[in-house]
């Protein structure tokens, strides 16, 4: 996370006014934990920013880019996958797609781990650990939780725990390791740190904000030296329009089956204020459309309103050539209520890509404790 910080307020956030800093470090902590990231968070983000221009992005590593910056006056940031060959290596290292590494027996215990969108990340879900603030431990920095200690000590791929109040996060240096690890380390964690155990030593500031203090006083963010992307264009036109205007609805409805993929990108998303008739039928054009990061953007708007009505189409993507995409569909046929997908679902516990797996699996399991 420092590598992040250190991109953000150089290039963006090093001259937010002072009042703005709290707000803003707590988000970002939140960003880059492993708790849930949702749309209220991304907009609470952008009112604490304030506007601002630019677009940066910065790899972190041989895997995952940071992305942030200002669309159509909003501060926005994003962790992608470097390149698409990323997430189908997660699979390769463990053979076949006929013999996927993590057992069915991993959801058998007190401890049930879930995927998250950083694919170097793995929560499981413990039960009640503590009260109190979720606390970090960085591999090769001391550790004054025994237990922590004994994880790191026993993995060196693991590069990141946090302890949260019920889950604990483990971050790997390589996503691909997980193939392997998963087992082992839910074993670990599910004997060190599964139930109700107070941790060792008192609660510190290990948790480091994200941002450095900074003088107080307003400041410009600096521009950017390249011009936009078209996906800045496009939302620069498209962002100010509101769905509820029938004008606007109509451009956002020609957007959505223009030959710019860039603004096919941004209707999808902005599809989510629009009449849920009218949203459901540009949607279901979107998701078999011909560029992959449209119908990312379909599935995530999507999975975000959450309606039945649209498990039909959540079903569709699936099938989808692009692991995010089978990804992002199984996480809204779980939050739906996996049981009426129960065997669209089934038909991905041999899928190719580790993580769709892993959320096929935790969806059926969701499925089989809950309750009638």
């Amino acid at each position: 996370m420092a590598l992040a910080v250190r991109h953000l307020t150089t290039d963006a956030l090093g001259e937010l006014p002072f009042e703005a800093l709290g707000p803003t470090k707590s988000l970002l902590k939140r960003f880059f934990s492993a708790q849930p990231w949702v749309p209220s968070d991304e907009l609470d983000l952008a009112d604490a920013v304030g506007p601002g221009q630019g677009w940066w992005r910065h790899p972190l590593d041989a895997d995952l880019t940071l992305a942030f910056g200002w669309v159509a006056g909003r501060f926005m940031i994003e962790v992608t996958l470097t390149s698409e060959s990323t997430i189908a290596s997660t699979s390769a290292a463990a053979g076949s797609v006929d013999d996927p590494s993590p057992p069915a027996l991993a959801f058998d215990g007190p401890v049930t781990p879930e995927a998250t969108p950083n694919p170097r990340t793995i929560m499981f879900r413990t039960g009640a650990i503590h009260e109190g603030q979720s606390r970090s431990y960085k591999a090769g920095q001391p550790v004054d939780d025994e237990r922590v200690a004994r994880l790191l000590h026993r993995f060196a791929d693991i590069d990141d725990v946090m302890v949260a109040t019920d889950f604990v996060a483990v971050t790997l240096r390589r996503p691909d390791r997980w193939e392997a690890l998963l087992g082992p380390v839910l074993d670990v964690v599910t004997e060190e740190l599964a139930g109700e155990s107070p941790l060792a030593g008192p609660v510190d500031d290990r948790i480091q904000p994200p941002i450095e203090p900074v003088a107080p006083g307003a400041g410009q963010p600096r521009l950017r030296d390249r011009p936009p992307s078209r996906l800045e264009r496009a939302w620069q036109e498209l962002g100010p329009l509101r769905p509820e205007r029938a004008e606007d609805l109509e451009r956002i409805r020609a957007a959505a089956s223009g030959v710019d993929a860039a603004h096919r990108q941004v209707a999808a998303n902005l599809l989510r204020q629009a009449d849920p008739e009218v949203a459901r039928i540009e949607w279901s054009r979107l998701v078999a459309d011909g560029s992959r990061l449209v119908r990312r953007a379909a599935l995530d708007a999507m999975v975000d309103v959450g309606r039945e009505d649209l498990r039909g189409l959540l079903e569709a993507g699936l099938g989808d050539d692009d692991a995010w995409v089978r990804w992002k569909a199984v996480r809204g046929l779980s939050e739906l209520g996996p049981a009426a997908s129960r065997g669209a679902i089934q038909a991905l516990l041999s899928d190719r890509d580790f993580r769709v797996r892993q959320e096929a699996r935790a969806a059926l399991e969701h499925d089989s404790k809950a309750p009638g």
